[in-house]
């Protein structure tokens, strides 16, 4: 008998109230983080929000408009491609997201070794595609795309809309990008475009302390791309991509989750990511989360081929799901354009499909091999790039076109040549499993040390995620996630098969910088899974409503309190409860980011401004070019205490400092002690010397030594002074 229009629906009673408990958690677990480390002063938080807003305000603005109008280019591109207009709204975002960061690619390495990656050419060839959608390719949209104004915020909604408010409180209190490593390698290749307009080489550095082994060709075209366009600070700018990067990741882990586990999913999915590291370190736009878009795309196409031929029983045919002839290619420029913008996670994409398509290759191969073979070529300069293979821009632009034709031609080829990769693929797994046979013991004691860290920052997580697969959840049966997971746990294997000596640096970053790399990995599809545990749990009928309603108030309890047996840092790289992730934000809204910096909002004080601007007047007068080393003399490299000049004026930095060294953090090649200072200034090579001075750290006489080099001081204040070969 069914239930008159009054009478609520038990199963939404049960999520209302379980909402509520999880907001409830979230309050009531700020109180307990309070005289933590992780805890806030509301008082300060509030009056820090209230004095950086009018700052931080028009950076968001500026940057969100720059976004969309990069956003919209993708979309219209990605709309000429598909032939007819978008069936929904988020395919179009992810679509068009797919397609700006090729776009973005290809411009840069079109542009940018011509010295023409500059703001009027950039927003003249946006105007242009815009203009031609406008005219051509009208509709974008289909009428029933746009899905129906929502009604009253529900207690679940507004659960999620708090936990994931945490970046976007962050970012209202940031006029700089706000995290460490952010800086080096995100913000200053993303400041050297802004400054110069140009690239040498897509090996370019412009920190000592980052080499070609750290670029993000992908994540410097599409912040590069925004920052030049914007005219704003590269530091400013990324911090200002903050919003828009949540909301495309939401809309992807949305759109993900409904291709896993069905539409019921997807809150309970955004719920549950909002644990993970991803969600905690989108307040930095770092590249291991802006990337989840275009993994969570490419994914969720071949979770829809995988269920669409479960039910026909055959291969579907493309316009059926939605795609244009050559879907594959879509995919592959997905993959593609994941790889170049975080290649790790990228290569976990990739490693995904190439296990689905191994595992079900009559349903799949047709999508896969292409796509599979268009990444590869669209990938290739990154790892050219990260082997310090030093390639001209235009080799980027040049893969992303051979990247398309491999494609089309596989897509094209016959069912004996796409399964011809599959053969070979088969071959190795069959191999590789007679090797873990016969080395057993390593393999089996390296597995549990891969899997370990990784189980234990999925707490909570986990609980769910066992639920999903006891009722036999939708998400719980898909390949596509339980290969996702297989990836993860098989790399974090691999590595600790790598010796621990005698492999030098690349070793140990194979040990250390992969297994924190799937942290960004492995905790976004437990969440998927735990979501489809939630979901089933709701639903499942044999089970009464209090157990029901019990089991989801527990877990968002657990989700939201700060209750462990060992409290976590407020760097913590692993699952956060709900209150954790919104404390540590409001925490660093309220005393900036950067303290012990400086400035703890802007990075550097008045003084190493005054020495920035200096160096922007030399570019600005063309004495310091893109390829322009300069050298720099401090106590210190690090970036707290000495002048970050390739951060801030995008300059090719070489340091000479007592701290120099050499480790996985500081790959850059251009860190020197000061016994090769004399050296250096020998050579000639360097056009310009900053020389920060401090009588405690550093021997007598260094200034005398740039003089006497011929060196001639330009500028000088309190905090340094910036001298010029043969200058006056």
């Amino acid at each position: 008998m069914d239930a008159s229009p009054n009478e609520r629906d038990p199963r939404s009673l049960i999520v209302d109230i379980a909402a509520f408990v999880g907001l409830a958690g979230i309050a009531v677990g700020a109180v307990l983080l309070g005289p933590t480390e992780l805890g806030f002063d509301g008082t300060a938080a509030r009056s820090a929000l209230l004095s950086w807003i009018p700052t931080t305000l028009p950076i968001a603005i500026v940057v969100l408009a720059a976004s969309i109008a990069d956003l919209g280019a993708g979309i219209v591109l990605a709309r000429a491609v598909r032939g007819r207009p978008f069936d929904r709204l988020d395919e179009a975002l992810l679509q068009g997201f797919v397609a700006s960061v090729v776009k973005d690619a290809a411009v840069l390495g079109l542009l940018a070794g011509f010295g023409l990656f500059n703001q009027p050419v950039l927003i003249g060839v946006h105007a242009a595609i815009l203009a031609a959608g406008a005219l051509r390719l009208r509709p974008v949209l289909a009428p029933h795309a746009i899905p129906p104004r929502p009604g009253a915020l529900s207690p679940l909604g507004a659960l999620i809309a708090v936990a994931w408010a945490a970046p976007i409180t962050l970012q209202l209190a940031s006029p700089v990008v706000p995290f460490i490593d952010i800086l080096p390698n995100h913000v200053a290749p993303a400041e050297h475009l802004r400054a110069f307009g140009t690239l040498t080489h897509l090996t370019d550095t412009q920190s000592p302390i980052y080499g070609p082994s750290r670029i993000f060709l992908g994540y410097t075209a599409l912040l590069g791309t925004i920052t030049t366009g914007t005219g704003l600070p590269a530091g400013a700018a990324l911090a200002g991509f903050i919003l828009p990067s949540t909301l495309l990741v939401a809309v992807a882990i949305r759109r993900l989750a409904t291709a896993l586990g069905g539409r019921g999913v997807a809150p309970w999915a955004l719920l549950a990511f909002a644990m993970t590291t991803s969600l905690a370190r989108l307040g930095d736009a770092r590249a291991t989360v802006i990337v989840l878009p275009l993994v969570a795309w490419s994914l969720a196409v071949l979770a829809e081929r995988l269920a669409t031929t479960r039910e026909n029983g055959r291969s579907p045919s493309s316009r059926r799901l939605g795609m244009p002839p050559a879907d594959g290619v879509l995919v592959g420029l997905g993959l593609g354009a994941a790889i170049l913008v975080h290649p790790v996670i990228g290569f976990l994409a990739c490693l995904t499909v190439a296990i689905v398509v191994l595992a079900a290759p009559d349903r799949t191969a047709r999508l896969a091999v292409p796509a599979l073979g268009t990444a590869a070529v669209v990938g290739a300069p990154q790892a050219a790039t990260m082997l310090g293979i030093a390639l001209p821009p235009i080799a980027l632009t040049g893969a992303v076109g051979l990247g398309i034709l491999v494609g089309i031609g596989l897509d094209r080829s016959s069912a004996a040549v796409r399964a011809a990769p599959v053969t070979i693929g088969r071959l190795g797994v069959a191999a590789g499993a007679v090797m873990a046979i016969v080395f057993a013991g390593p393999v089996v004691r390296a597995a549990v040390a891969g899997a370990q860290p990784l189980v234990s920052v999925v707490e909570v997580a986990f609980i769910a995620s066992v639920v999903a697969v006891a009722l036999r959840a939708p998400a719980g049966r898909s390949l596509v996630l339980w290969a996702a997971l297989a990836a993860g746990f098989g790399v974090a294997a691999l590595t600790q098969l790598v010796p621990e000596e005698g492999t030098g640096l690349l070793g140990q970053a194979l040990r250390f910088e992969l297994p924190k790399t799937l942290h960004y990995w492995v905790p976004v599809f437990s969440a998927l899974l735990a979501a489809g545990g939630l979901t089933a749990l709701i639903t499942a009928e044999r089970l009464s409503l209090t157990v029901r309603a019990v089991a989801i108030a527990a877990f968002l309890g657990a989700a939201a309190l700060p209750l462990r047996t060992a409290s976590i840092d407020a760097l913590h790289l692993g699952e956060h409860r709900l209150s954790e992730t919104l404390s540590i934000a409001l925490r660093w809204a309220g005393t900036g980011f950067w303290t012990g910096f400086p400035d703890s909002r802007y990075v550097v004080d008045a003084p190493r401004r005054e020495i920035l601007d200096a160096v922007r007047g030399e570019i600005a007068a063309g004495r310091i070019g893109p390829d322009t080393p300069v050298l720099h003399v401090a106590d210190s490299f690090q970036q707290w205490r000495a002048t970050p000049l390739g951060v801030f004026a995008g300059v090719t930095e070489t340091d000479v400092t007592p701290d120099a060294i050499e480790s996985i953090h500081t790959v850059g090649g251009r860190l020197h002690p000061m016994g090769d200072l004399a050296g250096l200034l020998a050579s000639g090579r360097y056009a310009f010397v900053l020389f920060e001075p401090n009588p405690d750290e550093l021997p007598p006489g260094i200034r005398d030594q740039i003089v006497a080099a011929g060196y001639a001081p330009v500028f000088a204040n309190g905090q340094g002074e910036l001298f010029r070969l043969g200058g006056s």
